[in-house]
């Protein structure tokens, strides 16, 4: 053999990347190398630890900061009977014993009355006071209907296939008549809600996504309520009518599910709080940073334990 041949077939072959790196040079790959370089893979590693973390903190976050899931109940299909008081004004209701306090006197609370689908119970108490010849203002009557309840309110449902009206007593005495006290004339912020929705036909039952069902009930008759809430997070809620007690059902109608501010007389009757709101005028919208006030007297929590003002 050669001299040539042999020193030929001793001469080392190209270097690979790995080996030909520089001193003093970052390591090169390329994605078919069988091995990433440890300078690369330990970078990886590193920001991959990081992302990881990021995320798991990320979803954490989200998941702490959403919206707790309502406890509102509509009790659907089942019929419930009420024995009480009846009041047209200033939104037809019934007026429920509810036990007694600690000094021993009767309690009580109040239904305010929605109809069947989007509608109130306006039209269903007219037809049967039509059919029996009699006024039900006033007097003490037994109802069945559907409860819907949430956050220390209820409401009755009561549709006319049901035939909800099973009887009609006396006259309410001086004593049970709904109890007033007048608030004065405030600034209040919150939203007007569907109060039918909002108490548990629906999940969510306020804000945007259900704006245009709630708009629907209301203008079917539905009483607009307004909900408050202070920075502690208590609510309470309002019924809200015109200066004289009339509906404002159509004139709140652009206002619904959003934040607003609406300057009216208060008057608390017995475990409501009603809004005489003078006009149109006195309903402005307002940004969702001025929503929430902690220092308005009359915003106690609704929930039982709780005392309005």
């Amino acid at each position: 053999m050669s001299q040539q041949k042999i020193n030929k077939d001793m001469q080392p072959g190209p270097h690979s990347p790995l080996e030909r790196k520089p001193d003093g040079e970052a390591e090169f790959y390329i994605g078919w190398m069988p091995k990433a370089p440890n300078s690369f893979s330990n970078f990886v590693k590193k920001y991959l630890i990081l992302l990881v973390a990021f995320v798991i903190v990320i979803s954490i976050t989200l998941a702490v900061s959403q919206k707790k899931f309502s406890t509102s109940t509509f009790e659907f299909g089942k019929l419930t009977e009420v024995k009480g008081i009846y009041f047209n004004q200033p939104v037809p209701s019934v007026k429920v014993v509810n036990g007694r306090d600690i000094w021993g006197n009767l309690s009580y609370i109040t239904f305010p009355l929605v109809g069947y689908g989007k509608h109130g119970a306006d039209g269903i108490i007219a037809d049967i006071e039509k059919a029996k010849a009699i006024r039900l203002d006033s007097k003490e009557v037994t109802l069945k209907g559907t409860l819907l309840y949430n956050d220390g309110k209820t409401i009755l449902q009561i549709d006319k296939n049901d035939n909800p009206v099973i009887s009609v007593g006396q006259t309410a005495s001086a004593e049970l008549l709904p109890q007033l006290k007048e608030l004065g004339t405030q600034k209040i912020k919150g939203e007007i809600v569907d109060p039918k929705c909002y108490f548990g036909v629906m999940k969510p039952g306020e804000g945007k996504p259900h704006r245009d069902c709630a708009i629907r009930c209301i203008l079917g008759g539905i009483p607009p309520v307004f909900h408050i809430q202070n920075a502690k997070g208590e609510s309470n809620y309002y019924l809200v009518v015109g200066p004289n007690g009339e509906k404002m059902n159509e004139a709140v109608q652009n206002y619904v599910a959003e934040p607003t501010e609406i300057e009216a007389r208060l008057v608390k009757y017995d475990d409501w709080i009603v809004m005489y709101v003078k006009d149109k005028q006195k309903i402005n919208r307002i940004s969702y940073l001025n929503l929430i006030r902690d220092d308005i007297a009359t915003i106690e929590c609704a929930a039982p334990g709780c005392k309005i003002q």
